[in-house]
């Protein structure tokens, strides 16, 4: 640092020499005395305002200033290494010193596995969300599916109750339709069988009545023959009467016989056509019992189309409910990934926290400076308490003191002024100096009895032989006071003349 220039010493006024006076006459002794009074009055005030420069000098003991020392402690319990010497000089951020902490060691390796173990879980998690996710995007395809069929089931459901059938009961409704008709043919036809076998009957009645009329006739040609055969025995009556009863007999049997035969002809056409009304009756039940299965195939139709509905129904229950099933697991893999993270997030905070205490334990120096703590190699390798204090660093270039001086120099005392400042010690040199601060509180000196006011001054230590601690003296450039100001001054710091004459001092 430049030293500040001394301010030049004001030379001190000339004494006004005295003007030899004009030979008087011879006097007499006692003008001759209050002559040589009148020389020595005038010499006194001469002298007296001489200008003469003024020092306030005060005791002081070196500090130094707070940005400009640093005081290197533990944080933590341990062992320490040092990495400097005492009056080692160092850098600002050079490694001063490093604690060796077990607890700290100790509590890493825990936060580290509690790392591990927290994302290894929250990789689990991870996995098991992912599968998750892929179930769930099944799960929801096997919904649809599920939901696509029970809906057509449903549908088709419907359709039936409302009579709209399918194309599959449609055909056998249809097939149904053509039996009936074949039926209702059949029966058409059986009813006109059944006609003409009335008919038959009634041609039959006819022939059977005009058989009985022949057999009446019979009876009586036969009658009246027989008579005939009684008188023609007797001889009572021509042959050719016989004869022609006889004929008349033949041809009615021979008209008998051909209306028998006629109704027996009549009788089996009957036969036939009730055979034929049996085979149409015993199609007729083979038709409505083939109805009868073509309804049952269309109700097993219906029961097979609603028990498919109610199957796809609970096939899509259960695919819902296994999608519900995954979509909370999914959940659970979601939480738990946000408490994993969670977990993560802390053990990893705890991990960074515990590793900012270990780099606490690597100590660096704030500043630029030289170690003052003397014995350092007693606190080498040696267990440290927590806050413990290893060294102090300063920076010697500028260190400060504080300075006392008498309550009576205050007024002479002003910021900036040049100081210079030697330490106890008869070999010591001097060091300029500044004042810097004036503290406003008057304080007792140790004595207990003398006002003291107190100052800082900036010590600009060239050679660095200076430390904080050291005690001496502080000399105050004041600037210049004239000798009787100086007198009146020491005088009034001597006797305080100030009680006794007001304005004595100015």
């Amino acid at each position: 640092m430049v030293q500040p220039p001394i301010p030049p010493t004001v030379p001190a006024s000339p004494t006004p020499e005295a003007v030899p006076p004009a030979k008087p006459p011879a006097a007499s002794p006692f003008y001759r005395k209050g002559l040589m009074l009148l020389f020595l009055l005038v010499g006194g005030v001469a002298i007296a305002q001489i200008p003469i420069a003024n020092h306030v000098t005060g005791a002081g003991t070196i500090t130094s200033r707070s940005y400009e020392r640093h005081h290197v402690t533990t944080s933590v319990a341990g062992t320490v290494n040092l990495k400097v010497k005492s009056n080692g000089l160092v850098t600002e951020g050079d490694i001063v010193a490093e604690v060796y902490s077990a607890e700290i060691e100790q509590q890493i390796a825990s936060a580290e596995q509690s790392l591990q173990q927290a994302t290894s879980a929250l990789d689990d998690a991870k996995s098991r969300a992912k599968m998750g996710e892929m179930q769930l995007l099944k799960a929801k395809q096997d919904v649809a599916i599920a939901r696509s069929r029970a809906e057509k089931e449903q549908a088709e459901f419907e359709a039936i109750v409302s009579g709209n059938n399918s194309p599959q009961i449609r055909q056998l409704e249809a097939e149904i339709n053509s039996i009936e008709s074949e039926i209702a043919g059949a029966i058409n036809n059986q009813l006109g069988i059944e006609e003409q076998i009335t008919g038959i009957h009634h041609e039959i009645a006819a022939l059977e009545v005009d058989s009985t009329s022949y057999q009446e006739n019979l009876q009586i040609l036969q009658s009246e023959i027989q008579k005939y055969q009684e008188i023609l025995m007797e001889g009572a009556l021509a042959q050719n009467e016989f004869n022609k009863s006889q004929k008349e007999e033949n041809i009615l049997k021979a008209q008998i016989n051909q209306q028998i035969s006629q109704i027996e002809v009549k009788r089996q056409q009957i036969r036939q056509y009730e055979s034929e009304i049996r085979q149409r009756e015993n199609l007729i039940e083979q038709k409505q019992g083939l109805i009868a299965a073509k309804y049952a195939q269309i109700e097993e139709l219906k029961n097979q189309v609603e028990e498919l509905r109610d199957e796809r129904a609970n096939e899509l229950e259960q695919q819902l409910v296994l999608q519900r099933s995954v979509e909370t697991e999914v959940e659970s893999a979601v939480l738990q990934i946000k408490n994993e993270s969670e977990r993560v997030a802390q053990a990893e905070a705890e991990l960074a926290r515990l590793r900012d205490r270990q780099q606490d334990l690597i100590l660096k120096s704030k500043i630029t400076g030289t170690v003052v703590t003397a014995d350092l190699d007693l606190v080498d390798q040696a267990p440290v308490q927590m806050g413990q204090e290893l060294m102090e660093i300063v920076n010697l270039s500028q260190l400060t003191a504080t300075v006392e001086v008498s309550q009576e120099d205050g007024n002479l005392v002003k910021p900036n002024q040049f100081v210079t400042f030697k330490v106890r010690d008869p070999y010591s040199p001097s060091y300029r100096a500044t004042v810097q601060d004036i503290l406003p509180k008057i304080v007792l000196d140790q004595s207990g009895s003398n006002p003291m006011l107190t100052l800082t001054i900036l010590i600009d230590n060239h050679d660095q032989s200076l430390r904080p601690g050291s005690e001496g003296f502080a000399h105050i450039e004041t600037g210049q006071m004239r000798i009787y100001q100086k007198a009146q001054h020491e005088l009034n710091k001597l006797f305080n003349l100030d009680k006794y004459f007001v304005g004595f001092s100015k």
